[in-house]
């Protein structure tokens, strides 16, 4: 793990290209995000997990087991070339598909013989995770999609991993760039007085997702005028708008619960990603965004929702 400070590192961490890897364990999390194992005290750390995984088994085609779990893991480490896995997230497709429990207990007997350090979870809903916990696995994390366009882990999620100390990574913290500067624009009217914005490529299958949410959250009006908002308060304490939003998501819960994956495409943006740490916002900046939040109409219920029935 490197600490933010250390720039150089980093811009050469940045660089690694991620790998894929087969029988249901997805690419490497070469993610960048902050580090939820720091006290308080060293919160300002943005750092890597080069060693963690998601598992992904193909519960549609049959029920892991024992034997095809490690299978999967065993392949990982051999690829990888190392003894243990930092972190294997786990991901399920279906409730409605059981063994679920069962699965998490697989990496826990993997964990028992050191060849996991710590089990994760993906896009579990509340009772999913309460589930695992009182199987007596211990979670270390829970990755979502959390941000201002979609705030579904404040309806239990994050009461939930605070109390039981889990962390929640983010993922779509700034929507793909749908929350940063590049998208603040003062409407044009047109001849009836309608509003006019300049439109949005959705160029990539991860923007299609995250304008998905802005539907949801009001459209784009109710995007445009958060954006406003978010903009204000950024300059206000002399930040980037994609700043604003990632510190808005840390700053839920106790403050300690909530850690957003940052992407690492390129080396561009490692300065800015850095005033994030040093960002605070206040209870004036709270409450204008809140007064923005106030009129979204969704997206509701539990985290990963209407990903999962679709």
């Amino acid at each position: 793990m490197l600490p933010l400070s250390n720039l150089t590192q980093l811009r050469a961490v940045a660089r690694v290209r991620l790998r894929l890897l087969g029988n249901g364990v997805s690419r490497l999390q070469h993610n960048c995000f902050v580090d939820a194992q720091l006290p308080a005290v060293q919160a300002a750390v943005l750092c890597l997990c080069p060693l963690g995984c998601r598992y992904v088994p193909d519960i549609f085609s049959s029920q892991p087991t024992p034997a095809s779990v490690e299978v999967a893991i065993r392949k990982s480490l051999t690829n990888l070339q190392v003894d243990q896995l930092d972190l294997v997230q786990l991901h399920w497709w279906d409730y409605n598909i059981p063994g679920l429990v069962d699965a998490v207990k697989c990496l826990a007997d993997l964990q028992d013989k050191g060849l996991i350090k710590q089990i994760g979870l993906t896009n579990m809903d509340v009772e999913a995770v309460r589930s695992i916990v009182e199987a007596g696995v211990p979670v270390a994390n829970n990755q979502v999609q959390f941000s201002l366009l979609d705030r579904r882990p404040v309806n239990g999620m994050v009461q939930y991993c605070q109390q039981h100390g889990i962390k929640l990574f983010s993922y779509g913290s700034v929507a793909g760039g749908l929350l940063s500067d590049k998208y603040v624009e003062a409407p044009k009217h047109g001849l009836f007085g309608q509003a006019k914005y300049t439109p949005v490529d959705l160029n990539t299958s991860s923007l299609k997702m995250y304008w998905n949410v802005v539907k949801r959250f009001g459209g784009q009006e109710l995007w445009r005028e958060l954006l406003q908002v978010l903009q204000q308060v950024s300059q206000k304490h002399s930040v980037s708008v994609a700043n604003v939003a990632l510190k808005w998501v840390m700053q839920q819960g106790d403050g300690n619960t909530v850690y957003p994956i940052i992407g690492l495409r390129s080396t561009a943006h490692i300065e800015d990603n850095a005033r994030v740490l040093q960002l605070q916002l206040d209870s004036a900046d709270m409450a204008a965004i809140d007064a923005v939040l106030q009129q979204a109409q969704g997206p509701k219920e539990d985290v990963y929702s209407f990903e999962r029935c679709s």
